[in-house]
C-alpha cells in the first residue's frame, strides 16, 4: 500500500564552493511545515504528486490545510493504483480501459454501496482531475493523452440584491456529480415517528406550549405525519 507522510520542508540552493557543488538552506524561501509526500509500496516517492504538493504548499494563496486535505485523496487513488497494479499514465484508445475512467467506476461503485459518501466521492474524483490538470501543465503526461472530454456549463445563480446571474465553469466528463445513492431515502434524512414517539410528543406540547402549536401538531400527525412501527 501506498504511504502518506508529512515532512517539514527546508528549501536548498546550490552553491558551487571551489568546483564542487554544495546545497546550503535558502533562506530567501519560507518553509513549509507538514508537506504531504506519497511514497509507493517499494518505497519511491511519487515525484509528481509530491511536486505539486510542494507548488502548491508555497503558494501563499492556499492554505495548507487545503493541500491536506487534496493528498488525502491522492493517497487512496494512489492506494487503489496499486491494488489494481495500474500505471497512472495509462490513457489507451479504449475508453473502458484508460485509468481515469475505471478509477471513476471504482468510485460510484463505492458509493452505491454505502462505503462513500457522495460528497466524498465527488471531492476525491476532483483532486484525482485537478492532479491530472496540473501533470499535464508540467509536461509530466501529454497534453494530447485522452484523459477526458471538457465541457463547458452555465451556472445560474441570484446575487445578494435578487438580481439573477450566470457564471461560466470548464467540467469534464469524467467529473461525478454530488448525488445520493440510489435506494429509499426520506427527505432530508428524516424518520418517521413511532407511535409511542407521537403519544409523548403530543402530550408535551399541549401540556408546556401554546395552543395553537398543540393543534397544529394534532392536525400534522393525524393527518400528514409519517407513523413508523412502534
Amino acid at each position: 500500500m501506498a504511504r502518506l507522510e508529512y515532512i517539514h520542508y527546508k528549501p536548498h540552493c546550490a552553491v558551487v564552493e571551489s568546483t564542487e557543488v554544495i546545497w546550503k538552506l535558502d533562506t530567501l524561501v519560507r518553509p513549509v511545515e507538514r508537506l504531504p509526500q506519497i511514497f509507493w509500496a517499494d518505497g519511491t516517492p511519487w515525484h509528481e504528486a509530491n511536486l505539486w504538493a510542494l507548488e502548491m504548499a508555497r503558494n501563499r494563496d492556499v492554505k495548507i490545510k487545503t493541500v491536506h486535505s487534496a493528498f488525502e485523496h491522492i493517497h487512496k487513488y494512489a492506494n487503489w493504483l496499486e491494488q489494481e497494479e495500474a500505471d497512472w499514465r495509462h490513457f489507451p484508445k479504449s475508453k473502458a480501459d484508460r485509468v481515469l475512467v475505471r478509477y471513476r467506476g471504482a468510485l460510484i461503485d463505492a458509493r452505491d454501496h454505502g462505503e462513500l459518501s457522495p460528497s466524498s466521492t465527488t471531492a476525491r474524483m476532483n483532486a484525482v482531475i485537478r492532479f491530472y490538470r496540473y501533470a499535464a501543465g508540467r509536461h509530466f503526461i501529454s497534453r494530447d493523452a485522452p484523459k477526458w472530454q471538457d465541457k463547458a456549463v452555465v451556472v445560474r445563480y441570484f446575487d445578494t440584491v435578487g438580481f439573477e446571474r450566470t457564471m461560466g465553469r470548464i467540467t469534464t466528463d469524467i467529473s461525478i456529480p454530488n448525488r445520493v445513492r440510489p435506494g429509499f431515502r426520506l427527505e432530508d434524512g428524516l424518520l418517521p415517528l413511532t407511535t409511542q414517539h407521537m403519544t409523548e410528543l403530543l402530550k408535551f406540547a399541549k401540556e408546556n406550549v401554546a395552543e395553537e402549536l398543540f393543534l397544529m401538531l394534532l392536525i400534522g400527525c393525524f393527518t400528514g405525519a409519517r407513523i413508523g412501527l412502534s
